[in-house]
């Protein structure tokens, strides 16, 4: 069930207010049924000048204590099929639907088949993995699915949590009333790698939305344009490969590791404002001395001697930007 001191979400608030009520009534039962032990125990007990004796039957405390949790029972019942029909209500609403697929041990998502998702192959839609970017105050539906064993989609602050079952398809919903970042987890043991199967949900105004969008169709693009793989080759057979180590391709000792240089937090060689991107690793590459003088990256040249030209390193750094 959702964690029921803050509820983010429309689903996740319905479900911890029946929480709530079912809490403060347990707690009222177990106050009265505790205090009458108690009470009991005290007034009724054997001591000096006082004889226990049993008591037999009284119609009324009888009567009381069955028809009250009788009709706790039924109340609760009503109510909770009342949240049912609402966490069972996937589709009415709905924005959009996203696939959820997991797979030992990370959740992957595969966003609509619809053309503002789609890749510039026109065949292809945006995918992603461990972290689902959704528009805040929308109702997602999820369909859930698995390629091994029994997973568990679970994001408590925005709703309950559903199995995705070999063979089998099943649906949920979740909705962010605000934008924000919700944590979530697997919560059906599912191997060795159970406990980091993560999911991170990001739930963003319409202009970050559509901002995030444009920026993952990009990137999504960028492992099918040709440039990259020119990128990766100008990369092995330059000096680039003699200095620095991408695993599983070149083993240079002398730069740094660009094995996940995309996703890198640090800026550039140290340079405060020189962070990791397109525009600032096109100038490191073409001059990393007239940014930081004295560093071991020199101006580059090509086989012939001249220097390297626009478009070879247009491509190194796009390829870069595939390493994450």
């Amino acid at each position: 069930m959702p964690w029921p001191v803050d509820p983010q979400g429309p689903l996740a608030r319905s479900i911890a207010d029946l929480y709530w009520l079912m809490f403060g009534a347990a707690i009222v039962v177990l106050a009265i049924v505790v205090g009458a032990l108690v009470v009991a125990g005290i007034r009724f007990r054997e001591r000096p000048g006082h004889q226990a004796r049993q008591y037999h039957g009284n119609n009324l405390l009888e009567l009381i204590w069955t028809v009250v949790p009788t009709l706790m029972v039924i109340s609760f019942s009503v109510l909770s099929f009342q949240r049912l029909t609402l966490v069972n209500d996937v589709d009415s609403g709905a924005a959009m639907t996203i696939q959820a697929i997991g797979q030992q041990w990370v959740w992957n998502f595969q966003y609509p088949s619809e053309s503002k998702y789609a890749l510039s192959d026109g065949k292809t839609y945006l995918s992603g993995q461990a972290e689902l970017h959704i528009p805040a105050g929308q109702k997602i539906k999820i369909e859930l699915s698995s390629k091994d064993v029994i997973h568990s989609f679970y994001v408590p602050k925005l709703g309950g949590q559903k199995d995705a079952v070999p063979g089998r398809a099943t649906e949920m919903w979740i909705q962010a009333d605000r934008p924000g970042t919700y944590a979530g987890q697997c919560i059906e043991f599912c191997g060795t790698g159970h406990a980091d199967m993560l999911i991170t949900v990001v739930a963003q105004n319409p202009a970050d939305y559509d901002a995030w969008l444009a920026s993952a169709l990009k990137d999504a693009n960028r492992f099918s344009d040709p440039a990259v793989a020119k990128g990766k080759e100008f990369f092995t057979t330059l000096a680039c490969a003699g200095c620095h180590t991408i695993q599983g391709l070149t083993g240079g000792k002398i730069g740094p590791d660009l094995t996940h240089i995309a996703s890198q937090k640090t800026p550039i060689a140290g340079i405060a404002g020189l962070d990791v991107n397109e525009a600032n690793l096109i100038k490191w590459i073409s001059n990393a001395p007239s940014l930081k003088p004295g560093v071991v990256m020199p101006v580059f040249s090509n086989k012939a001697g001249g220097p390297l030209d626009d478009a070879t390193i247009n491509s190194i750094v796009q390829f870069l930007l595939t390493l994450k």
